[in-house]
């Protein structure tokens, strides 16, 4: 499974630059990081080299030819670092393959990037269509070319573009979302493998949406079991789950497969902290935030960043005064893309929180002694009609992303607030990008993971 990932910023300098509007092909180079895992390879967009227009030999509707001394700087910048090139032009014609001319220019440029290099990772070449599409193969260290499965740019909008084996629909099953929806947004979904961390709450009523969405893959993350005082809130769970202590992932995933819809399911029983956790994370193509702990959003804005993932990220805060009174109900959907703001400038966490909670899971005795730990969150009441609320918000959220139906724009939406005792809803903007998660825009595989030295090998 080969795929490019590229954050809306580097998509739009790249359509930019490819289609100046003189109807003659131009050519650009990207600077990756890497994700492996499983058979995938994945590279992150992290920078675009243009390559200007006068320097090009020659520019014409067909063909473009340039002195790929150009790519030097980012040759060394990628040296010894395991770092992808990959050569991006346009076909304004609509040409939807590679042509000859690009087969031989191809097959020059690419031995040469594996000699300069040499550390036998494959690399890109890819096309994008006058519409924005692109298409694309890897070269591999024998020049072997495999065909990109799959694209995604990550922005306001979900865009994605699949190639190869095509996932039969049950059509059957699907109906109402095909009318909702389409078979173009329907097929997508199918296709799509989604990772869930926290099976709670608002966990398991995503995870019930997600699959009868027809999603194609999950992948949940909680390291805890029912039990009788989160039976209130957990579809699907039972009170011989709460007796025998199952695992909430084993509840949910046997729902799931109950359910018929064919998603699969990678279930891990563990900490988002564990290094195999972090690295299936990695690999999917959306996640959802369902935790309320700071370490474990701080993990996932790192894969968001470092992995060109979107995130999703639910929170739900009702101040009960115990004796059944009611003093606000507060629920909040953050959609965090990469490059742009995160979840801790948002203020949803603190360093101080952070930092409380590792100590706290790492060295319970130096948490014991330390007076000036930040108070660990407590149990707060929780309700299964405003957890599901929050929820539906947060998937209602992903779905006006890849199938855009709201009557405004999708960037203009960075979190949904709602207000349950004023009974309103009303979207956000925050636009300040957050410059500690900015910095790992891209970065994909790095050693130690995520640049944290708990998940090193």
């Amino acid at each position: 499974m080969n795929q490019i990932r590229i954050s809306k910023k580097e998509y739009d300098t790249l359509r930019g630059h490819l289609f100046p509007g003189d109807g003659k092909e131009a050519v650009a180079i990207a600077l990756c990081g890497r994700f492996s895992h499983r058979g995938q390879h994945i590279l992150c967009v992290q920078e675009i080299l243009p390559v200007p227009y006068e320097a090009c030999f020659e520019r014409k509707p067909d063909r473009v030819s340039w002195p790929t001394e150009v790519i030097n700087p980012l040759l060394e910048k990628a040296t010894g670092k395991g770092l992808a090139l990959i050569k991006f032009h346009s076909h304004p014609g609509y040409y939807e393959q590679f042509s000859s001319i690009d087969d031989y220019s191809d097959s020059l440029l690419f031995p040469s990037i594996h000699n300069w290099l040499n550390d036998g990772l494959p690399h890109a070449s890819c096309i994008m269509l006058p519409n924005g599409r692109l298409f694309g193969r890897f070269f591999d260290n024998d020049n072997r070319t495999h065909e990109v499965d799959s694209f995604s740019v990550t922005g306001g909008d979900l865009v994605f573009w699949h190639y190869g084996g095509y996932k039969q629909i049950k059509e059957d099953l699907q109906t109402r979302n095909l009318q909702a929806f389409g078979k173009g947004t329907v097929a997508t979904l199918s296709r799509l493998r989604i990772g869930v961390v926290g099976c709670s709450g608002t966990g398991s009523p995503t995870i019930e949406q997600l699959k009868r969405l027809g999603v194609g893959e999950l992948v949940l993350v909680d390291p805890d079991y029912v039990d009788f005082l989160n039976l209130n809130r957990i579809i699907n769970a039972t009170l011989a789950d709460a007796e025998n202590k199952a695992k909430k992932t084993t509840v949910m995933q046997r729902a799931i497969e109950e359910t018929g819809f064919g998603t699969k399911v990678i279930s891990f029983d563990k900490m988002i902290t564990n290094r195999s956790v972090v690295k299936e994370l990695a690999g999917c193509d959306v996640l959802f935030s369902c935790v309320d702990s700071a370490e474990a959003r701080h993990v996932l804005n790192l894969i968001a960043s470092f992995y060109l993932v979107p995130l999703f990220d639910m929170g739900v805060n009702l101040i009960a005064d115990g004796n059944g009174g009611i003093e606000a109900i507060n629920g909040i959907v953050h959609y965090i893309q990469p490059g742009g703001s995160s979840l801790l400038s948002r203020g949803q966490y603190t360093l101080e929180r952070l930092r409380s909670e590792s100590i706290r899971r790492l060295d319970p005795e130096e948490a014991s002694r330390n007076q000036y730990l930040a108070a660990a969150g407590e149990s707060s009441p929780a309700v299964i009609t405003i957890n599901m609320q929050v929820a539906a918000t947060a998937v209602n959220d992903f779905l006006a992303r890849l199938h855009p139906y709201r009557n405004m724009k999708n960037d203009e939406v960075d979190a949904i607030a709602i207000m349950f005792n004023d009974a309103t809803t009303f979207p956000q903007s925050i636009k300040e990008p957050c410059t500690f998660f900015g910095k790992f825009k891209g970065w994909g595989d790095i050693e130690p993971l995520l640049n944290n030295p708990e998940l090193s090998y």
